[in-house]
């Protein structure tokens, strides 16, 4: 597993949530849609790869001993920092500098001990599902590699 791979996974279940939800930004007047109901559509998508499939997912959940700072979407094995592979930060119709700012916090926050995720990225969706997604990919150099180790499980 590589960064390249990572991507792809993620190219893979954004294609797949646009062709399963054409009508995915399709709301009345006096609904919006927003980053976490995203964030839960797309992690249905990336729970259904393979791989990703033999972790656990959790979204948007809190880590008390790191301010209370909330991932949204992680893939891990719960109640073990020894196997935390991915963990993404979804944002909607973002600029460029948001998504920078966002992939900064990964290495900072993320990728630091005891955490130490795999690989972080930043997913930014568009206004419309023909509006081409951005997605970053990015592996920590400075943390240990659990997709060889989570085999042995």
């Amino acid at each position: 597993m590589d960064t390249n791979d990572v991507k792809n996974i993620i190219v893979r279940s954004v294609r797949n949530l646009y062709r399963n939800q054409p009508n995915l930004y399709d709301f009345t007047s006096i609904t919006h849609q927003t980053e976490w109901n995203l964030g839960h559509q797309l992690a249905y998508e990336l729970q259904k790869d393979t791989f990703l499939s033999r972790f656990d997912c959790d979204l948007d959940i809190v880590k008390t001993n790191f301010d209370n700072r909330r991932p949204d979407i992680i893939f891990h094995k719960r109640g073990d920092n020894k196997y935390n592979f991915l963990v993404v930060e979804l944002k909607y119709n973002k600029e460029k500098k948001e998504l920078d700012e966002d992939m900064q916090k990964i290495k900072d926050n993320w990728f630091q001990c005891p955490l130490q995720y795999d690989y972080g990225a930043v997913v930014n969706l568009g206004a419309s599902v023909m509006v081409a997604p951005l997605i970053q990919v990015v592996k920590n150099l400075a943390g240990v590699n659990v997709t060889q180790g989570y085999k042995t499980i």
